[in-house]
């Protein structure tokens, strides 16, 4: 699963390699310790209906994604990740497979691992061994409520609030050590067929996405261990990132 992820990466070369455009919020720059239900980074695309071009944008999300029968935003705090292999069945997410399919860039990702007594827990940091963004598998929705909604997620009317779910598989090799469930990461080279609005079937997208020559090779990750003041969700910083320290 995923459950906390950093984020602080310059935007202007991630926008740049993904061919973008920036509608994020400038407020929201580098974090370091991002749990479920805070506005996250997103790529859409979508087809513009004044001109029929496809626009892909940086933007704004709540993350946990709320379906258009959501009664209010407190439901998001279950719907942060998705399990790939029933997006098309459960109600939540199949509406926004076809249609609204996103990424979510990070620098990487916690994991939490409970020592040999079963006691304390040691967070592990999962990122890209050369240091590039991972880009996550994502789906999004824009989620009407009850209206008057303010925030980066919000659209500028404030009619609709845009949300978000990162999708996971089943771990393997190094990655199941840690936990049985690992976000869906996608290499750039797969990138716009996952995007892709012509692909408006949630069939033929459930199929894609199930297909594991789509995913990133693992052997590309680092995994180490990282300083357990990540636990506490007020804490944030590149200090986060420092190995955990050992009393002589």
């Amino acid at each position: 699963m995923c459950g906390r992820f950093a984020f602080y990466q310059e935007i202007e070369p991630l926008i740049d390699d993904l061919d973008a455009v920036d509608l994020s919020d400038p407020r929201l720059r580098a974090r370091w310790n991002i749990p479920p239900t805070a506005p996250i980074h997103v790529v859409t695309e979508s087809i513009d209906k004044e001109t029929g071009e496809v626009l892909r944008a940086l933007r704004i999300a709540r993350w946990g994604l709320l379906p258009p029968f959501a009664k209010d935003a407190a439901f998001s705090s279950r719907t942060f990740n998705a399990r790939r292999e029933t997006l098309g069945q459960k109600p939540s997410f199949r509406g926004s497979l076809g249609r609204y399919r996103a990424l979510v860039p990070m620098d990487g990702y916690y994991e939490w691992v409970r020592d040999a007594k079963g006691g304390r827990k040691q967070p592990y940091f999962i990122s890209s061994a050369d240091g590039s963004p991972l880009l996550m598998a994502a789906l999004v929705s824009w989620w009407r409520g009850p209206g008057g909604h303010e925030g980066p997620a919000a659209s500028e009317d404030g009619a609709f609030l845009l949300s978000a779910t990162i999708i996971t598989r089943e771990a393997s090799g190094e990655l199941a050590r840690i936990h049985d469930r690992t976000p869906v990461m996608l290499p750039r080279s797969e990138i716009d067929s996952w995007l892709d609005t012509a692909m408006d079937d949630r069939h033929a997208a459930q199929e894609w996405i199930l297909e594991d020559s789509h995913l990133l090779d693992d052997a590309t990750l680092s995994v180490r261990e990282v300083d357990p003041a990540v636990g506490k969700v007020g804490n944030d910083g590149p200090e986060l990132l420092e190995p955990p320290q050992t009393l002589l």
